[in-house]
């Protein structure tokens, strides 16, 4: 059974390292596109969080009952113009799209690719494995492992020789903008998409 919408914004944090368990208080906005939250009437816009409270689990994501958070709707959460005894939940291309082009999950894998990348030593496989462990609470397998690793080649043979697109990865140019760090994103981001992670027996 595939996690819940809220579920599978909230462990994709907790995984990433990012995840904010403060408790109470008033609702935050996370990262949401341009032109999703429309209010002609009152001129009202979607102003991001800051700081740590962007990654505040999705229970606290302004709900606003005409333009609903998208990312939450696309893995079937309820509108909430009326009552739903129980989520219908549906397996559609969008959601693979959403978690993997998503602006809020590709910032939540650059955080869990510094995760492996400080907390697994400077061996690209080490730290592969030391992430998918995370991610699923078991070692990958051989098969999964040189997948893995050969994602991680190819991203990073084009990342080596283009520095803007390796900058556009990482979202602008810091002293991560590096190529290893940028294929491990890539690598991050499959790793929070496996079938196993998103979904619970």
């Amino acid at each position: 059974m595939r996690l819940s919408a809220e579920q599978i914004r909230d462990q994709a944090l907790c995984i990433s390292g990012e995840f904010c368990d403060s408790m109470y208080g008033p609702s935050v906005y996370p990262w949401q596109p341009k032109g999703i939250w429309l209010s002609p009437w009152n001129g009202k816009d979607w102003e991001q969080s800051k700081g740590g409270q962007q990654y505040r689990r999705a229970l606290y994501t302004y709900w606003k009952r005409s333009a609903a958070y998208p990312s939450m709707i696309t893995f079937d959460g309820i509108s909430r113009e009326v009552c739903t005894v129980r989520r219908i939940r549906t397996n559609t291309h969008l959601q693979a799209l959403a978690t993997l082009n998503d602006s809020a999950y590709i910032d939540m894998a650059r955080h869990f690719a510094h995760r492996m990348q400080t907390e697994s030593g400077d061996n690209v496989q080490q730290q592969i494995e030391a992430g998918y462990k995370r991610a699923t609470s078991h070692a990958p397998d051989e098969k999964s492992l040189q997948a893995l690793l050969k994602l991680y080649e190819i991203a990073f043979s084009q990342f080596k020789y283009d520095p803007e697109k390796t900058c556009e990865m990482m979202g602008g140019i810091s002293k991560d903008s590096r190529a290893e760090t940028a294929a491990l994103v890539v690598v991050a981001n499959a790793i929070l998409n496996l079938d196993e992670v998103m979904t619970k027996n």
